[in-house]
């Protein structure tokens, strides 16, 4: 789930730095050179498009069929995906699969997939929470687990309308986008100066792998090709007016 929320959230910075700078130069005129970018959707929706049985909705069907097991699971996946071009399945190792990130690819073991999908907690221990005196146990336990939104996935048999794991993220990460695209957003880049977890240490290689899968680079190069330094009208007039002599100046004068 961290990666495909780290993939989401790559999506969101590719529109914030890329589309949305490149729309703002074509509508101000600004002559330059489009900039080719790693777009992520193809890599998003084999992971959550429902219409295409992305994996986690793959997962959940998975989930939901009373004989279904994690070996059915990745074998489905490898039929259904198998030639997708950020999907990859080795042949010795039938439980596993690699997704091709924008940050590389990763290698996924289906073992235990359906049951921490499920999320499952005994009812004797559910029960054992709500006698708790914390009002926060309480309500990380609640007495009626979370129904699942119209459209989700469900578990069927006992617990129905318990959400899956994978429902339920996915739900959250739709909302927190929501809330992103609402703010006005400024992005921190964090970046590990070296792989040994070691002070005063700054190995090139892996930290220009980390800007280039994050695409700061392109960002950069984005900024530079039009007007990457910006300030308001006022404050521009403020400091360049000397620029224009005296006689402006002092029919400016209520500008300065």
């Amino acid at each position: 789930c961290i990666n495909y929320a780290n993939e989401r959230l790559q999506q969101q910075f590719n529109w914030d730095i890329f589309k949305a700078e490149q729309a703002e130069y074509a509508a101000e005129g600004i002559e330059w050179a489009g900039i080719d970018f790693v777009d992520n959707q193809r890599c998003l929706d084999l992971i959550d498009r429902k219409e295409a049985m992305g994996l986690l909705h793959l997962l959940d069907e998975e989930c939901a069929i009373q004989r279904g097991t994690d070996e059915k699971f990745a074998q489905k996946a490898r039929e259904r995906h198998a030639s997708h071009a950020d999907f990859e399945a080795p042949k010795r190792d039938q439980l596993s699969f690699s997704i091709r990130h924008y940050a590389g690819a990763v290698t996924y073991l289906c073992t235990g997939f359906r049951d921490k999908n499920k999320d499952t907690l005994h009812q004797d221990l559910g029960a054992l929470m709500q006698t708790s005196a914390s009002a926060l146990v309480l309500a990380l336990f609640p007495t009626d687990a979370p129904t699942a939104p119209h459209g989700a996935r469900r578990a069927k048999g006992k617990g129905s309308d318990k959400m899956t794991t994978g429902s339920q993220f996915m739900t959250q990460l739709a909302s927190l986008m929501r809330t992103i695209n609402a703010t006005d957003v400024h992005y921190v880049r964090c970046v590990k100066p070296n792989t040994i977890s070691q002070p005063a240490l700054f190995q090139v290689t892996h930290v220009a792998h980390q800007l280039r899968c994050a695409g700061v680079l392109e960002a950069v190069r984005i900024s530079r090709m039009a007007y990457p330094n910006r300030m308001p009208h006022a404050a521009f007039v403020l400091r360049y007016a000397l620029l224009l002599g005296r006689d402006w100046q002092a029919g400016h004068a209520e500008q300065l």
